[in-house]
């Protein structure tokens, strides 16, 4: 779950909205990409959306460390 809650465990199962390796690996497949062409995607896609919708990544001042 490294992927989303910090665990540094990419393969540990927590829940079953947390994103794992596994996750991934099997939406690349389906998409015939590699694991990190996948990735890069991702990344690609999430920078694109942080511009178009700034306020859904925004941090709530109370969570803040």
């Amino acid at each position: 779950m490294c992927l989303t809650c910090g665990c540094m465990d990419a393969h540990l199962e927590m829940g079953e909205a947390n994103i794992t390796y596994e996750d991934v690996k099997r939406a690349a497949d389906e998409n015939d990409r590699s694991v990190a062409e996948t990735f890069e995607i991702m990344d690609r896609t999430k920078a694109k959306d942080r511009q178009d919708h700034p306020q859904e990544y925004q941090t709530p001042a109370s969570s803040r460390s």
